[in-house]
């Protein structure tokens, strides 16, 4: 799509604006006002500058200004388990210009384990489409005798400084995959929190911890780099980046099946023809073979993108696995 130049000089008159959105197709996204420019869309990344999901944020961004016409800017807004990312969302104009890319595990674990959420998945937001799938791994460094995920176990039993498990993001997905493994494994394990997978990555390989558990996207480079030992993936399938690596039901866990998406998601009272904009932008922007081929090397799963309904339903299904293993834990964020 060859985006619209708007003219120099005068301001455009309200009628040649609307001639110049339906020109466009870019009508459900342009502010009212009789002097109205067009605006930059927002793409919220509830996670720090520099990480995967950053990174897949601004290629995204980079892609979806030629799909949109119009340039798509990054807004990082890290901390709270990707609540005050979505609070952002919340509160913002639901003009289509301001959209999410979080995953989609908090929108159903945050109301189970906090009491004072200050948005409601259900009502206040709406997914445009999926963008990528996210798996989870269980790591040891690469100068650890442990090869194999069944070695780790009796390696946790027989010797309880050899059990520990570096966890990221507490209340996650991530964090009570962790613990149902613990539990399935009876290995007596420990989980260690750390903030932010860097700092776990460091310590594992530095061996102050004795296996790491998170998303593939921070583990995938330091594997092929010979850094790490990624021992099994949670996913229903070998995780695309990491093709050599066993699943949990592979090694002998066949329940421990988790997994995530990446999903964009808008204000719930966005109109339904910008959404559909949307969706077709990002849906195009994912076939691209450059981007595939990017994600894929970050270690994100990919995929082509799915309608509204068919995220609500993979988001009922994933809540349906986790939230009774979440409330039988009886954790609670506040």
């Amino acid at each position: 799509m060859t985006p619209f130049t708007f003219p120099t000089g005068a301001a455009l008159s309200r009628r040649g604006l609307i001639r110049a959105a339906a020109a466009t197709g870019l009508g459900g996204l342009l502010p009212y006002g009789a002097n109205a420019q067009p605006a930059v869309n927002r793409l919220i990344v509830p996670f720090p500058a520099g990480g995967p999901a950053d990174f897949m944020g601004r290629l995204l961004s980079e892609k979806l200004k030629d799909e949109l016409g119009r340039p798509v800017m990054v807004d990082n807004r890290p901390g709270a388990g990707t609540r005050l990312a979505a609070e952002v969302l919340k509160n913002s104009p639901a003009d289509g210009t301001t959209m999410l890319l979080a995953p989609v595990d908090p929108m159903f674990i945050g109301p189970a384990i906090y009491a004072n959420m200050r948005f409601n998945p259900a009502t206040d937001f709406k997914p445009v489409t999926d963008v990528s799938g996210i798996q989870f791994g269980l790591a040891v460094s690469a100068a650890s005798p442990v090869k194999t995920l069944a070695q780790f176990v009796q390696a946790a039993k027989a010797n309880p400084d050899q059990g520990s498990i570096g966890i990221t993001t507490v209340g996650s997905l991530l964090h009570f995959l962790a613990m149902d493994f613990v539990a399935l494994s009876r290995s007596g394990a420990t989980l260690v929190p750390y903030r932010g997978g860097a700092a776990m990555v460091t310590e594992l390989i530095g061996g102050q911890v004795a296996s790491g558990m998170d998303a593939t996207t921070t583990l995938t480079e330091y594997h092929r780099a010979g850094k790490l030992r990624v021992l099994a993936v949670a996913g229903d399938k070998r995780a695309d980046g990491l093709p050599d690596v066993p699943t949990f039901a592979e090694s002998g866990y066949p329940t421990l099946v988790a997994s995530s998406r990446y999903v964009l998601y808008a204000h719930a009272n966005t109109a339904p023809a910008t959404l559909a904009q949307w969706n077709r932008a990002v849906r195009k922007v994912l076939a691209l073979p450059d981007v595939r081929e990017k994600l894929g090397r970050v270690g994100y799963d990919l995929l082509p993108g799915a309608s509204s309904e068919e995220v609500v339903r993979y988001t009922d299904a994933l809540a349906a696995r986790w939230l009774p293993v979440i409330k039988a834990s009886g954790y609670k964020g506040d």
